[in-house]
């Protein structure tokens, strides 16, 4: 699992890219980090909260106001939500779907972490 010092050493950072495939969609974060979702998604821009799913290429473009922006902060809770706060007014949050499978996977430097929840 994923710990605090790994999260740490992907700050500071900032969304350098965002690559849309058929069943996923891969942030990129300069050239430390990544995240790889498959599941779904919450853009909070200004309390102001638009939905979008990993699997759904459709639903890229609500990434694409978080690009260039650096990230004061990551978070994964107990529930395994991880969150990405740009600014008081910028968080992405992504939440794992209770299948089993990978929901998302965190590679840092140091290693891949994969996402599952029951």
């Amino acid at each position: 699992m994923i710990n605090d010092s790994d999260l740490a050493e992907m700050t500071p950072s900032a969304l350098t890219g965002v690559t849309v495939g058929i069943s996923s969609l891969i942030l990129l974060f300069g050239d430390m980090a990544s995240v790889l979702i498959q599941c779904p998604f919450a853009c909070d821009i200004s309390r102001v909260c638009r939905w979008g799913h990993g699997e759904d290429p459709s639903t890229s473009p609500l990434l694409f106001d978080f690009l260039n922006l650096d990230v004061e902060g990551f978070s994964i809770d107990s529930f395994g939500v991880f969150t990405i706060t740009f600014s008081r007014e910028m968080i992405l949050k992504i939440y794992p779907e209770k299948n089993g499978f990978e929901s998302y996977v965190v590679s840092t430097r140091r290693d891949v972490f994969p996402i599952l929840v029951w």
